[in-house]
């Protein structure tokens, strides 16, 4: 099994994580919700987080999954005084909270870690670009098919049967992260099933034919 050190997304951060504080998340439980102080970055020794937006009637759309070696709650380092986010351990998790202070002292004095989380950033940027152009020129066949390409790219192990996403995610998962009702993207999925696109579990998905997904994003 590969050491935790190893896994960290940003190398040379483990001194720092040494000071931090470790937590530990069961599945499905909040971390922290949008209004709440913004005062510390959390690193995920081990689990999976999903990040999202929260509207007051319950509505959510899935911003960023950050899985084993990375971090969220950055926005503290750079002015947010409360969160505008909700985030959720999606399984058990293990973090590394560092409040915002040791951290930006810390930083100050690695400019190499500093250049490491100044291109992270710039590629969740990205990620956020494209989740925007998702939501606002493509249907709901076009965004569940791209989304589905992601986490199979980042998340996916090769099996017999294809690429199984290997995390639980459920129908209304998916729905959050495309924007769509839990009962369309319920029926994109059965279209999909139907073609031999994918195979369906119980909390699992696994991907037959990555060239027919691709087929259903429509134009890039």
């Amino acid at each position: 099994m590969q050491n935790v050190q190893e896994k960290w997304l940003i190398e040379g951060i483990e001194p720092l994580l040494e000071q931090g504080e470790r937590e530990e998340i069961p599945a499905r439980e909040t971390i922290y919700y949008p209004g709440t102080p913004s005062t510390s970055v959390y690193f995920v020794e081990d689990g999976k987080v999903k990040l999202s937006y929260l509207d007051p009637s319950g509505k959510r759309i899935t911003l960023a999954l950050r899985a084993t070696g990375e971090l969220f709650g950055e926005m503290a380092l750079v002015g947010e005084q409360r969160h505008r986010h909700h985030a959720e351990a999606m399984e058990d998790s293990v973090l590394i909270r560092i409040p915002r202070e040791r951290m930006l002292h810390w930083v100050r004095s690695r400019p190499d870690v500093l250049y490491q989380l100044l291109q992270l950033f710039g590629l969740w940027i990205r990620d956020l670009e494209e989740i925007v152009e998702d939501l606002a020129f493509r249907d709901i066949q076009a965004r569940l098919s791209r989304q589905l390409l992601r986490l199979s790219h980042e998340y996916g192990v090769k099996t017999k049967d294809g690429i199984l996403i290997s995390f639980r995610l459920t129908h209304r998962d998916l729905a959050e992260m495309i924007g769509s009702a839990r009962e369309n993207t319920t029926m994109a999925l059965n279209r999909f099933a139907r073609e031999g696109i994918l195979a369906k579990r119980r909390y699992q998905i696994i991907i037959k034919d990555v060239d027919g997904l691709k087929e259903k994003c429509g134009p890039s």
